[in-house]
């Protein structure tokens, strides 16, 4: 046994340089020149080469958009989306939508309603008097007003004001109510 591990081991090297090598592919005869390219082909392959990072910018972008669609957050919503829609669309839901819009129907295709209407343009009237552009200005102006003086600030100095004089308007009544005691017996 150990004989023909000797004799293999032995034998290896000697089979390896016998191996004919293998036959080397034939060159062609002749080589072709590199072909040229005119001047309108090489430009419409540089517009080519623009117009594919163009695409490739479109599409990174388009990637970023759905990485940012697929994130932890946005998949939470759209599963508080659908879950909520489910309900909202279950059962009892759609009966008390049907029910409610039958009522808005049959209120809006009511006497009350065609009263109104009819009563519409003679209410426009008596109303445009009071909208004039002199009272819209005057309206808008005091929104405005309104708008700069009812801050945070102020509406929290107003109720600590409040609040300071609570306990001296209680006094005050206390005195009177002890005077009108004191006088009316």
């Amino acid at each position: 046994m150990k004989f023909f591990k000797f004799l293999t081991a032995a034998l290896l090297p000697v089979t390896v340089f016998a191996i004919p090598a293998a036959e080397p592919e034939p060159k062609a005869a002749a080589v072709a020149a590199p072909a040229t390219i005119s001047v309108e082909e090489y430009h419409t392959l540089v517009q080519r080469q623009l117009d594919l990072s163009s695409i490739i910018g479109d599409l990174t972008d388009a990637i970023d958009s759905i990485k940012s669609l697929l994130s932890a957050d946005s998949l939470k919503n759209i599963n508080t989306i659908v879950t909520k829609a489910a309900s909202l669309l279950s059962d009892p839901t759609t009966s008390q939508i049907k029910n409610l819009v039958q009522v808005a129907a049959d209120l809006l295709g009511g006497d009350a309603i065609k009263d109104l209407l009819s009563k519409l343009p003679s209410l426009l009237e008596s109303v445009g008097g009071l909208l004039t552009k002199d009272t819209i200005t005057k309206i808008t102006t005091l929104l405005d007003n309104a708008a700069i003086l009812l801050t945070k600030d102020f509406a929290t100095n107003t109720k600590n004001l409040i609040n300071d004089i609570a306990p001296l308007v209680s006094a005050i009544a206390q005195v009177i109510s002890a005077l009108l005691g004191a006088l009316f017996g």
